[in-house]
């Protein structure tokens, strides 16, 4: 059976210490004490849901979950947020943390896409809980937030806009008052946007060890902690396995498994496979397209490899379609993305 939605418990302590509410007035009703939280490493969102009732009853109004969130340092996330800090671009970052999210918490799937001429990160509550969908999304927006700005390295402005799910709330101003961002109520889903241009934006806090090894740490994690899991995350698991494998050796490079070979690693029929994606709205195309976009500006940025190389790691054997693919993805050729980074 598969394992309620959960969330890290770094984040429970994290509340108790915020100096938001008491310890003892936080954990009222959770059945916890300080003592067993230090004992496990995830808890059933429904504990995270009287945390939250804890903390509206001593903060009325919602304003409290951006607050929260902005005082959750990088350290909560573990190696979710080093991954996404030390990613190549801030697309990269955006990317991390859509697909390596399990690795703190089941409470939401996330993904990324581009829309017109903007970018969104989106979040959606799987637990049916309405209220505790809303308080997340601020939280999680708010981290969202401080994270671009520990990358732009200034506050990000209103060209950043937070999208919450619902009906604006009464205190409404006060919690536009704790993002930087343009709050908007009455979205058809949680989601933060920005302008498209900005994901090829390369993040100064870029070292490619650190990136990588955080990754693989966070799939570590993910894959350890499902049983009937996310299927997202294991064919995610799959591909990164197969462009480590190229990336990390001095093998000759060959195109990613396709879904066919990859249904068949998990003993299910492609159809099978497809309606699973699906149900977690996702698809192996979106899964394959958002790793080659974030290999694509981590590659171009060694010096060794030429632009043709890094599209043969990628899977593609003819570089005019690697420059489409590109140009799709940041806006210009590799060589020009190449020349201004």
């Amino acid at each position: 059976m598969a394992r309620p939605p959960e969330l890290s418990t770094a984040y429970a302590r994290l509340i108790l210490r915020s100096e938001l509410l008491s310890p003892a007035r936080a954990l009222r009703g959770t059945g916890l004490t300080e003592e067993s939280l230090a004992r496990e490493a995830f808890l059933p969102w429904r504990v995270f849901a009287t945390l939250f009732d804890n903390l509206e009853r001593e903060r009325p109004g919602l304003a409290w979950a951006p607050v929260l969130g902005a005082l959750f340092n990088i350290n909560a996330h573990g190696p979710l947020g080093f991954a996404a800090l030390s990613a190549p671009t801030l697309g990269a970052a955006l990317d991390v943390l859509a697909s390596l999210y399990p690795a703190r918490t089941s409470a939401m799937r996330a993904g990324v896409e581009q829309v017109g001429r903007r970018y969104y990160l989106w979040l959606e509550d799987v637990t049916g809980d309405e209220v505790f969908g809303v308080r997340m999304a601020l939280v999680v927006m708010r981290i969202i937030e401080s994270l671009l700005e520990a990358i732009l390295g200034h506050p990000v402005g209103h060209n950043v806009e937070v999208h919450i799910k619902g009906a604006a709330p009464a205190a409404d101003v006060a919690i536009s008052g704790a993002f930087n961002a343009r709050v908007l109520f009455g979205a058809g889903r949680s989601a933060l946007s920005l302008p498209a241009t900005w994901c090829a934006l390369p993040s100064p806090l870029h070292d490619e060890g650190t990136y990588r090894a955080n990754c693989i740490r966070c799939r570590e994690i993910i894959a350890r902690r499902e049983r009937d899991g996310s299927t997202t995350a294991a064919v995610s698991g799959r591909l990164h396995n197969h462009f480590d494998h190229l990336i990390g050796g001095n093998c000759p490079p060959e195109p990613p498994p396709t879904l066919a070979q990859i249904a068949r690693e998990m003993h299910v029929t492609e159809r099978t496979l497809i309606r699973r994606l699906g149900a977690e709205g996702s698809s192996y195309r979106t899964i394959v397209e958002r790793q080659r976009r974030e290999l694509a500006a981590s590659l171009l940025g060694r010096a060794g490899l030429r632009v043709a190389e890094v599209g043969e790691l990628l899977g593609y054997r003819d570089p005019a379609n690697f420059g489409r693919a590109f140009r799709r993805w940041y806006g210009c050729s590799p060589a020009r993305w190449r020349r201004g980074h």
